[in-house]
């Protein structure tokens, strides 16, 4: 018999959950090779209670509001986290000293505290499923199959599909940010707290993880300046459209000899590229790897894509139980040098500049540029009816850090009001 604990906050995945629990339970017992009960269903929501239909239909079932009960049964094998509403890792480090397996996709926990994770797992032998994190990619199961005899060469992905249905939004109907993260709200899309998503943080932790997994390594979130889509506004989405390009947020893993590079950032891409035709509330990935060259996928979220992933781990975590060995924990993490990829690596830019209207102030930002070799076009809007002019440079290939120190000498000049945007310029 393999019992689970259920850790919830009453939210749509719990109802989707128990749907295909209902639905698929026979199958699940089948792969598993054991009868599955449900034995507590933890719910840490202060306001929302559990639905008398659901005390009624599980009625072994102990619905509870301590979680140390569930760590005091010595029976419960797994845990089940379908809410991600955790800040702290206490409560799957204090699993792991249990005994209990987790099964999560709290990728803000695992991405923060990867390495201690790993260190509790071999000291109590015991294990953090983490599929649904990457929902609804199965990139984990990728990882895990696919690549395990493959070498990760560059990695290059939309990984937050909130950020990028709002961006299409915008493209779509020249509507602002503001209006766009409402509407995503409404269809449940978002985070709770917004910014992990609009300030790349979600993204951020994403790369994080896969990094770890790819490499063997831990890293810290810390080392990577992540920057989300807050300040794109419709203008920088026509602009971009004029210029052939699409504004994406983009995810980059590149590994050069021995060095690895990370990096999240909004990217004008080129209108023809795979990565500009994920629209909607959908993640892309595009991989080139040493043995299987390049490899694409996109995948629509959904809540019912976490509820499989989640139904994966399950299985997966039935057969490590049955089948647990001691060579399972042997696995060396690495200590590999990682850098900010926009740091250090030789990137063009798009820049949008808010000026005076005066030809003037053109003509000294043009040298600044051309004393430097560094614009590859300088554009200006002269339709708009404000007293102020929008400027558009596209740079050549620069670091980030020296651009940013070029714009300070910019933003000095008299009449120039303000660098709206800098935004990096993936080429295909």
């Amino acid at each position: 018999m393999l019992k689970l604990a259920l850790i919830t906050n009453q939210e749509g995945l719990f109802q989707k959950f128990f749907n295909f629990f209902e639905k698929n339970i026979n199958q699940i017992e089948k792969l598993t090779a054991q009868k599955v009960e449900i034995t507590y269903i933890l719910n840490n929501s202060v306001d929302k209670k559990i639905p008398s239909s659901f005390t009624k239909k599980f009625k072994k079932t102990d619905f509870i509001k301590d979680y140390n009960k569930i760590l005091a049964d010595p029976e419960v094998d797994i845990i089940l986290e379908l809410s991600r509403k955790q800040e702290s890792s206490d409560y799957l480090l204090r699993a792991l000293k249990n005994k209990k397996i987790v099964i999560t996709s709290n990728l803000k926990v695992i991405a923060e505290n990867y390495l201690e994770i790993r260190k509790m797992e071999k000291r109590f032998e015991s294990r953090v499923f983490f599929s649904a994190a990457f929902s609804p990619l199965p990139i984990k199961t990728l990882i895990d199959n696919f690549y395990a005899l493959d070498e990760l060469e560059e990695l290059n992905a939309i990984l937050n599909a909130t950020t990028n249905y709002i961006l299409a939004e915008m493209e779509k109907y020249t509507i602002s940010m503001k209006e766009t993260v409402e509407q995503a709200k409404e269809l449940s899309y978002t985070e709770e707290n917004t910014d992990l998503d609009l300030n790349g943080v979600d993204s951020l932790n994403k790369i994080i993880i896969l990094t770890n997994l790819f490499y063997n390594t831990a890293l810290d979130p810390a080392l990577i300046n992540a920057k989300g889509i807050k300040g794109i506004t419709s203008y920088d989405l026509i602009y971009a459209a004029e210029l052939g390009y699409k504004i994406k947020l983009i995810c980059t893993i590149k590994k050069e000899n021995k060095e690895l590079y990370l990096g999240v950032r909004p990217n004008l891409i080129p209108q023809d590229s795979f990565l500009a035709s994920i629209n909607e509330n959908s993640n892309g990935v595009e991989i080139l790897s040493n043995y299987n060259a390049k490899t694409t996928f996109t995948a629509e979220n959904s809540d019912q894509a976490s509820v499989n992933l989640l139904s994966l781990d399950l299985i997966k975590a039935a057969e490590f139980i049955k089948n647990k060995n001691q060579s399972e924990f042997n696995i060396e993490i690495k200590n590999i040098s990682v850098s900010d990829y926009y740091q250090e690596k030789f990137s063009s830019f798009y820049v949008r500049l808010q000026l005076e209207k005066d030809e003037e102030i053109i003509d000294k930002i043009k040298k600044i540029f051309s004393e430097k070799n560094l614009a590859d076009l300088i554009l200006h809007d002269n339709l708009t009816e404000t007293p102020l002019l929008p400027v558009i440079i596209l740079t050549k290939k620069i670091k980030e850090k020296d651009l940013e120190e070029l714009l300070e000498e910019v933003e000095d000049l008299e009449g120039v009001l303000t660098v709206n945007n800098i935004i990096a310029v993936k080429e295909a």
